[in-house]
């Protein structure tokens, strides 16, 4: 009977300078990264903007986008420079367009014109200003100047601690018109009404006083009193 004797772990050598040999007997050409094509600058002409800007350069008509900066849509038959990066192609600015043409300042998402100091804008003819859901105007105060103001608002409310106004003339038409206030007072040096139907009055006191004449006419005239009436002067003249 035969002892087994315990075995040793069978180690293979690994020689490194003969893969090393091999891979060197080897002729093989350098693997090279593919150069890169440098950006460069070319002026094209817009051919269309109905998917995307069409634009056509020397070699040939491609697809454009517009850069951040470049602020100023282009229209068809602009002439634009353009930058080519790769296989981008971008729109840096519009050189020329067809005379006459409005330009249009276009800003994809939000637009934020921040100034330091004054911010003027100002225009030969007209300005405006649109918005699908807001305009808002804040400011400590608030100058408005013109020779000539038409405004036509639908539903407007003003809220605020005092209102004066100077006007050497005002006419306010309305259907309807009501006044509510802690306190009225109003001083003219003519006052007249005209009031086609009727006139109600209706005070807890009723104090009508006149320096001179208080004259009371209508085709029939009734005073009541509840408990008292009473006429007081030098004379009263009845008929």
């Amino acid at each position: 009977m035969q002892s087994t004797a315990a075995r040793e772990p069978l180690t293979v050598a690994h020689d490194d300078s003969a893969q090393d040999d091999l891979l060197a007997a080897v002729d093989l050409p350098p693997v090279e990264a593919a150069p890169r094509r440098a950006p460069s600058l070319e002026t094209g002409v817009v051919r269309g903007t109905a998917s995307g800007l069409l634009v056509e350069l020397g070699g040939g008509p491609v697809i454009a986008r517009r850069a951040k900066s470049c602020l100023v849509a282009p229209d068809a038959g602009d002439r634009v420079l353009c930058a080519t990066d790769g296989d981008q192609v971008f729109v840096l600015a519009v050189l020329e367009g067809e005379a006459g043409a409005t330009t249009r300042v276009v800003a994809e998402g939000d637009l934020k014109v921040q100034a330091t100091g004054r911010l003027g804008l100002g225009a030969g003819d007209q300005i405006e200003i649109a918005a699908a859901r807001e305009v808002g105007l804040f400011a400590g105060k608030l100058q408005v100047r013109a020779q000539a103001a038409a405004a036509a608002i639908e539903e407007l409310g003003l809220v605020g601690g005092s209102l004066e106004a100077h006007l050497q003339k005002a006419v306010v038409v309305a259907e309807r018109m009501e006044v509510r206030a802690g306190r009225l007072v109003q001083r003219a040096k003519q006052a007249f009404r005209f009031v086609e139907a009727l006139e109600q009055v209706r005070a807890g006191v009723f104090d009508l006083r006149a320096e001179g004449l208080a004259a009371v006419r209508g085709e029939n005239t009734i005073v009541a009193a509840r408990t008292l009436a009473k006429l007081d002067g030098e004379q009263v003249k009845i008929g």
